[in-house]
């Protein structure tokens, strides 16, 4: 579940999950009835939603937007005032009763979201689960794992580190770059993916880095990186890139064979984002997957799209040599070994035209485990 931020600053990520156990301190601002009263009031449209399938309720071609309705609440009879919720026999919540009661009084002018948002980074787990989220995303596997797992009898495997984490992400006051940063300034992060003789069977105490594939989005906006062209969405601009793309997809999956983008997105693991669960996308590695990176039409043109980084490159007066020097640094950020780069300025050489013999050694680059792959 994705919640509001407390404040409408341009935070790198807003909080992504929190804990829905009710708290029985005082100090906590807001029970469960009046999450539910923050929560029954969201609203959601989608405009200009034309469905080729009226019943396909996942089918979005309009533009979707998610707000709380201010005029959604219940209005007491008796005192005209908004009423808030609370549970049957429960006393109403006054100010001195619970000083930091700000989205439960009535009195209060304070925008509920912003103390909904408040009350949700106070509570320990969701320090927790984002320090878990952001190690699982850099090292392949979770503190506690699978990463939305937080039973009591499924616990962390460092104890230690994850408690660690999640003060020192909210000492920081939630900056997940700060996060990012600390972990992989780390020399856990930092380790090789090729293990020794004591390390090669572990899986869970971080000994060794874990090769794994880009996730479909992080591969899909390299290449069209690396080649220089513009990503093409069907009902979404143009340039957009697949990790900026909000919602589900707009496209019916019976649909996907004349979409060449969302094909390839949903070959690769790209979840229809229907569920609150890391658990719904994929990261296996399939044969149809292969044949996408080998012989899709959608991979053919972008490398043959003829204002793509390639025509430049040719068009730029440089050396073969000096060519696949670039294509190198801009495909895998490193140079060329010398047998790469003899092999590379051979074939452009012997071509009678250069621009097929170019697409060729751009998409070597983009099947090679070290532009596929992470470790």
């Amino acid at each position: 579940m994705t919640a509001p931020t407390a404040t409408p600053s341009p935070a790198p990520r807003p909080p992504r999950s929190f804990s829905s156990a009710r708290a029985s301190s005082a100090r906590n601002a807001i029970t469960i009835p009046s999450r539910a009263d923050v929560f029954s009031r969201l609203q959601y449209k989608v405009l200009q939603n034309n469905r080729r399938d009226g019943l396909d309720t996942h089918e979005f071609n309009g533009e979707q937007i998610i707000y709380l309705a201010r005029n959604g609440g219940i209005t007491n009879p008796r005192t005209g005032k908004p009423a808030k919720s609370r549970f049957l026999g429960e006393p109403g919540p006054t100010p001195a009763a619970n000083p930091e009661s700000r989205i439960s009084n009535p009195e209060s002018d304070v925008d509920e979201l912003e103390a909904l948002g408040e009350w949700i980074t106070r509570q320990p787990l969701f320090a927790r689960s984002q320090a878990n989220w952001v190690w699982f995303q850099l090292m392949g596997r979770g503190i506690v794992d699978p990463i939305d797992d937080f039973r009591p009898t499924n616990p962390p495997s460092h104890p230690r580190l994850l408690d660690e984490l999640a003060r020192d992400f909210a000492a920081h006051k939630f900056d997940l770059r700060h996060l990012i940063r600390t972990i992989m300034n780390s020399r856990t992060y930092q380790s090789s993916a090729e293990p020794n003789d004591t390390n090669q069977e572990d899986e869970i105490n971080f000994s060794h880095a874990l090769p794994r594939r880009l996730s479909a989005e992080q591969l899909f906006d390299a290449q069209h990186q690396v080649l220089g062209v513009a990503a093409t969405f069907n009902d979404f601009p143009s340039g957009l890139r697949a990790a900026q793309l909000p919602g589900g997809s707009p496209v019916r999956r019976n649909d996907l064979k004349n979409a060449g983008a969302e094909k390839f997105l949903a070959m690769f693991g790209k979840p229809a984002r229907l569920l609150a669960c890391e658990c719904e996308r994929s990261s296996e590695t399939t044969l149809g997957q292969t044949f996408q990176l080998i012989s899709s039409p959608a991979v053919n043109e972008w490398l043959t799209n003829p204002t793509n980084r390639l025509a430049s490159m040719l068009a730029s007066g440089k050396s073969d040599a000096g060519i696949v020097d670039g294509l190198y640094w801009t495909a895998l950020s490193r140079a060329p070994t010398p047998k790469e780069l003899a092999e590379a300025t051979r074939l452009l050489g012997d071509a009678k035209d250069k621009r097929p013999a170019l697409e060729d050694v751009a998409w070597a680059l983009l099947n090679a485990k070290e532009f596929v792959l992470r470790k």
